[in-house]
């Protein structure tokens, strides 16, 4: 590593070493390197005043002003008044701060050159950035805005790793763009990976520490993100050199800040020539990072930049949201197994006794070896566990470490503990298990001796040099395998969720089955009274729903039977809201599900006379409850007065989420018998109104048009929840066919967005296997070496069309079909007219059709 020293402005530089060893990677002041990458020009000046203290050497390529003359000079002497106060603008409307303002196309009045500029304070100091402009500021915003929506549908991190690493290469461009995760010890795995066939893969592959050394990871979380154009450039310096005693220039939030020449060369022996980064944020730690990887130099606009930075935070959150979601699924099913756990137990029995024969089940809540209570000083345990010499050891340092909370490790040896038990026990987790650091659960693994496989061997090597000794970065990123002996597997974050169910769990069973002192007795009795106080609470609420309900109906019941009939409904309604309710799970009721069990009765064999739609919906208890009286109430009066009174009546009811958050519900109903405006408002009239307006703040408006009633609801989004049931997969496809059922597709898109929507439908079509091209060179290599079952060919593919892919198709006796945007089929030649054609956007149930006859006219043929 070497480092620039300026005696004076205008001197030449004295390149000086720097002692090096395999520490210094982390001591580098990354942050302030003094120099910039050579795509773009920096102005660093005072905050007050507004004169430039420091420009790059280069910044007269697109001022028009020697740096000499720059330096000293007010902002607005050097890039005019009008622009600079825009610039000031821009700040202010950032906030003044590390968040830059940005000004995208500004023309330059000395050169004319177009320029995007951005500008933010840090330091004490205003940094103004410039780079030459690119038309697209509006694509960029459409292309992060698309993106956005695209990753909200994945649910889980395996799947939002891979969506997030397609999108981001379809956003940008690299030949490679990996979603790197890190792992507790600082280093590193690809978890997912988007590339171009030519290279190697490198997902699976572990990354040492070394290789984003703390004041790497430090700049990663302060600036999400970092664009190296071309991995050799040449740094162009800030003039005038510092002074002594002045502050160094802190480009912590640079956009074109300079980078370690050490990272340079490392992405060199990668074959690695432009790069970006983008941090992916959880909680406030850095999670991992987006990282692409382009092998000639490239350029990323700025505002292409700022989306792709907009991504990624929004990205962190979804990765955020996922694992939370993981957690509470891992927490829920630890729950319902403890449940069933707790209710074998015998309650006369002493807890200690009662727990350690239910070890086998405690065990079985996460995977494990073995397991052991540690209650009073007895030790109890099955499969592989230490004897109680040892137990009582791991106990007494689990309770130095993280008394009263859970205690975790992979490698027991590291902690200095070598437990005697039946095989190699390498991991514990030690769950508290009562109020004071005393009882433990613990739950074993057994060494899990495998291979990690390191993008090349993790070490840097030490150069002799005219400059001394030199800190060298990798030079191989070949798989090297390296034995791991003596660990267990890591203790995930979902299980560490469950590890804290359980000790919440069982420690009000230890605190239910024996109090030992009077304050535990005492506050046990204060939880007892607010559980009776909450259900004494509840009870009254539904007594007198019930018992409103019973008298508002008997007030409107033209007879005793009649009487019967409608509070029998409504109170089945309402059981039926609550059962729904507390089935699902955390107080959350399935929308979809109580409509469906209402329109089920109304529905004779396959007919439709009733039709639903909308998405999955949770709502919360309150509005669960309402909804369930309101839908009984508008079908209870279809079928007696309504459309479902008559075989020849419909029923349509949709719903969907309103632009604003909140849930609306439409009824609508048709060809039934002729409507009449009510003369009075009956109970059930009443109750529709006012339940939802009154109860949980929406609106119900309910017309009684001659041809049928018709309705909407709307439940405010507060009461919305998220739904259990998302989960469950519904079908696309609603014939239930799949046409493509085992069969393999060739797939010529060349836009990356749209080829991967296709390939989704065409997945959910059935298809095993999709092949997508983007060019027809890489359609006939495919081709060449092997034979699709049917084609899928975007006709007009920017440069070209794909008519010499389908020849080869036509020649084969291979169907295919043509997807085109255009209107008309004049482009398409004659030789191909028999090709069925599906119009851009594709729709599954378009291309299934397609799809079916174009198998059709093989067969024919």
């Amino acid at each position: 590593m070497l480092r620039a020293r300026t005696e004076r402005p205008g001197a030449a530089r004295v390149i000086e070493p720097i002692p090096l060893d395999l520490t210094n990677c982390d001591r580098e002041p990354i942050h302030i390197p003094g120099s910039i990458q050579p795509h773009g020009v920096m102005l660093v000046c005072a905050p007050q005043g507004r004169t430039v203290e420091f420009a790059s050497e280069n910044a007269e390529t697109l001022l028009g002003i020697p740096v000499a003359q720059i330096i000293g000079r007010k902002v607005a002497d050097v890039l005019g008044e009008e622009l600079t106060h825009r610039l000031a603008n821009a700040s202010a409307a950032s906030g003044g701060s590390e968040i830059a303002g940005i000004l995208l196309e500004v023309v330059l009045p000395a050169t004319g050159a177009v320029v995007d500029v951005a500008i933010h304070h840090h330091d004490g100091r205003v940094f103004i950035e410039l780079e030459h402009s690119v038309d697209g500021g509006q694509s960029a915003l459409d292309v992060t805005q698309n993106l956005v929506r695209r990753i909200a549908r994945e649910t889980n991190v395996e799947a939002l790793a891979a969506s997030g690493a397609k999108l981001v290469r379809a956003m940008l461009g690299y030949d490679r763009v990996m979603v790197y995760q890190f792992l507790h010890n600082g280093a590193g795995r690809v978890i997912a990976e988007a590339k171009v066939p030519r290279l190697n893969s490198f997902l699976g592959q572990h990354f040492p520490a070394s290789d984003i050394p703390a004041p790497a990871r430090r700049l990663y979380l302060v600036n999400p993100i970092r664009m190296i154009g071309d991995a050799p450039y040449l740094p162009v310096p800030l003039t005038p050199g510092l002074a002594g005693g002045k502050a160094p220039i802190d480009m912590s939030f640079a956009q074109l800040r300079s980078v370690s020449p050490i990272h340079c060369e490392y992405l060199q022996n990668m074959g690695v020539a432009a790069s970006l980064s983008i941090s992916i944020i959880v909680e406030g730690e850095l999670w991992g990072l987006i990282s692409c990887h382009h092998d000639t130099a490239k350029i990323v606009p700025l505002p292409l930049r700022i989306g792709a930075e907009l991504f990624g935070q929004y990205y962190s959150l979804q990765i955020a949201v996922a694992e939370r979601r993981a957690e509470r699924v891992a927490a829920a099913a630890a729950r319902e197994k403890l449940d069933r756990v707790v209710l074998g137990v015998d309650p006369n029995a002493p807890v200690s006794d009662a727990l350690a024969r239910s070890l086998d089940d405690l065990a079985s809540l996460m995977p494990t070896h073995g397991a052991g209570i540690w209650m009073d000083g007895r030790w109890c345990s099955v499969g592989d566990a230490p004897t109680t010499a040892g137990a009582g050891a791991l106990v007494r340092h689990a309770i130095a470490a993280a008394p009263g909370a859970i205690w975790k490790t992979q490698d027991l040896q590291e902690e200095g503990l070598v437990l005697e038990a039946r095989a190699f026990v390498a991991g514990a987790l030690a769950i508290p298990i009562s109020s004071v650091p005393r009882d433990y659960l613990v739950l074993f693994r057994d060494e899990e001796a495998h291979n990690v496989e390191w993008a090349g061997k993790p070490e840097k090597l030490m150069v002799s040099s005219a400059f001394g000794d030199r800190l060298t970065p990798r030079g191989s990123f070949e798989i090297w395998r390296e034995e791991v002996r003596g660990k267990s597997e890591p203790w995930t974050a979902a299980e560490l969720a469950v590890a804290e169910t359980i000790r919440s769990y069982l420690r009000d069973v230890v605190l239910r089955f024996s109090e030992v002192t009077a304050a535990e007795l005492t506050r046990a009795e204060q939880r007892r009274r607010v559980l009776n106080d909450e259900l004494n609470h509840r009870v009254k609420n539904i007594i007198s729903l019930v018992k409103s309900v019973a008298l508002q109906t008997g007030a409107h019941a033209p007879s005793v039977a009649a009487y019967s009939a409608s509070l029998e409904g409504r109170l089945n309604a309402l059981a039926f809201a609550h059962d729904q309710s507390l089935s699902a799970g955390g107080g959350v009721g399935d929308l979809e599900t109580l409509i469906e069990a209402e329109a089920g009765l109304h529905r004779y064999g396959a007919d439709d006379r009733v039709v639903t739609s909308g998405p999955r919906i949770g709502l919360d208890d309150r509005a669960f409850g309402v909804i369930a009286l309101v839908i009984h109430e508008m079908m209870t009066n279809a079928a007696k007065y309504g459309a479902l009174s008559v075989s020849t009546g419909r029923l349509e009811v949709a719903w969907f989420v309103a632009e604003g958050g909140d849930c609306v519900l439409t009824w609508t109903e048709r060809d039934g018998p002729k409507v009449a405006l009510p003369t009075r408002m009956g109970f059930g009239s009443k109750l529709i109104t006012s339940t939802i307006e009154y109860d949980l703040g929406g609106s119900a408006i309910v017309a009684y048009a001659p041809d049928g009633v018709t309705a909407r609801f709307t439940i405010p989004g507060d009461h919305l929840r998220e739904n259990p049931m998302s989960a469950v997969a519904r079908p696309d496809y609603p014939s239930g066919e799949t046409p493509l059922s085992g069969l393999s597709v060739l797939l010529v898109e060349d836009q990356a967005l749209i080829a991967m929507d296709t390939e989704e439908v065409l997945r959910r079509l059935g298809a095993s296997n999709v092949h997508a091209s983007p060019t027809v060179r890489d359609a006939l290599a495919m081709l060449a070496a092997q034979t699709p079952d049917i084609a899928v060919l975007d006709f007009n593919l920017g440069i070209g069309t794909s008519e010499a892919v389908a020849q080869v198709l036509l020649e084969r006796g291979i169907p295919f079909v043509f997807a085109t945007g255009y209107g008309d089929t004049e482009v398409i030649p004659v030789r191909f007219n028999r090709a069925p054609i599906v119009r851009k956007p594709v729709s599954a149930e378009v291309l299934a059709d397609r799809l079916v006859t174009a198998q059709a006219l093989k067969a024919e043929s």
